[in-house]
């Protein structure tokens, strides 16, 4: 009987410090980003760094602290890919969390497939992450479909039907364009000319130069940050004013400051609220955050944008329970119906990963300051 007593309390011990141990691990959240170029992943990935050290500052999630694990992939799918195999395979991440570009997104998706992990709010609206569904990608952002569409009908009541697009020659600017000319479509109308560039070397002089003899009164855009920016710039300087409408991906404080004075009258869509309007709850949350750090990221879209697909990645973890593992973190998700994260409303199903449906187009005043 002694014996018996003994080996259980053993056991009993062995149990407590095995229990106690996993309430001290971390949880390790894995990610590959540019940061070494265009400016907006780094702001998301610094918005999702400060929701995580403020829930971290709290004690965690049941104890545990959330550790982001972040890889410069320089927006190279060939790096993403290795990046995400390191993120798995030595580094052991639970999810995926916060990849953005298209491609590069698109690099990952075999992964998640064939190692069953799931990846959580890629900065990318394509209709290719959306459809068809991926059981392991969940969405936070509304699509760039959704996007073309509010874009298109923005400009229809004010009698604007001479229109050119431009668009990045690559799964992210083909997306664009096809969202882009369904919408037209709907409204009777059909673009003047379709101009593109190469993902590669970025070069827009022959864009420049067919989009500015088809005179159109307003351009639709899917491009990157810096390429939007110089596309403006190049057209300006031919006195030639029509109007610019760009998709989400471009919204960072640093390329609003990039455009200058160029930037005024600008239009950009928005998947997020705006970051200044404490009227909205996770707006007000967003700004005490970053006035308690040291140093502060921007109070960007990007930023919030990040801070929010934090807040969702931890909600699902808290669903998941204090044993998380991916198979429970998926199931949370695909349990999660019209959640509020504080003014932005979400919904996963089996059957339906989308997210959010939030849009709104916002215009480029002086000094780069947001007008909505």
């Amino acid at each position: 009987m002694k014996t018996i007593f003994v080996l259980a309390l053993a056991v009993f011990f062995n149990s407590a410090q095995a229990a106690d141990k996993t309430t001290l691990e971390k949880i390790v959240i894995g990610q590959s980003v540019e940061l070494s170029g265009e400016a907006t992943g780094k702001e998301n990935r610094e918005g999702a760094q400060a929701y995580f050290k403020w829930i971290n500052s709290q004690g965690g999630v049941y104890g545990r602290q959330i550790e982001l694990k972040t890889y410069d992939d320089k927006r190279k799918p060939d790096l993403t890919r290795a990046n995400t195999e390191k993120l798995i395979k030595e580094d052991h991440a639970l999810a995926l969390f916060g990849y953005r570009s298209t491609p590069t997104v698109e690099a990952a998706l075999p992964l998640l497939i064939s190692e069953k992990i799931p990846m959580i709010a890629p900065f990318s609206g394509a209709q290719v992450l959306h459809q068809p569904l991926n059981p392991y990608l969940f969405h936070l952002r509304a699509s760039y479909q959704d996007e073309t569409k509010k874009m298109v009908e923005t400009l229809m009541p004010l009698g604007i039907n001479r229109i050119a697009i431009l668009y990045q020659d690559d799964s992210f600017g083909k997306d664009g364009l096809v969202g882009f000319k369904q919408s037209l479509a709907l409204n009777r109308v059909k673009a003047l000319v379709e101009a593109s560039y190469d993902r590669k070397d970025l070069k827009i002089d022959g864009a420049v130069n067919l989009i500015a003899s088809a005179n159109p009164q307003a351009v639709l855009m899917a491009c990157t940050p810096s390429v939007c920016a110089d596309f403006v710039k190049q057209i300006h300087t031919r006195n030639f004013y029509p109007r610019f409408l760009m998709l989400s991906n471009v919204s960072s404080d640093s390329f609003f400051k990039s455009l200058g004075d160029d930037g005024r009258g600008v239009g950009i869509m928005q998947v997020m609220p705006y970051p200044k309007d404490i009227g909205v709850l996770v707006v007000r949350e967003f700004q005490h955050v970053l006035k308690g750090m040291d140093n502060p990221p921007p109070l960007s879209y990007a930023t919030l944008e990040g801070f929010v697909a934090a807040k969702l990645l931890t909600e699902g973890l808290r669903r998941a329970g204090p044993s998380v593992n991916k198979e429970k973190l998926i199931a949370a998700f695909n349990s999660m119906r019209n959640f509020d994260l504080g003014g932005v409303k979400v919904t996963y199903t089996p059957s339906s990963h989308e997210g959010s449906k939030f849009v709104e187009l916002t215009v480029v005043g002086k000094n780069g300051v947001i007008q909505r």
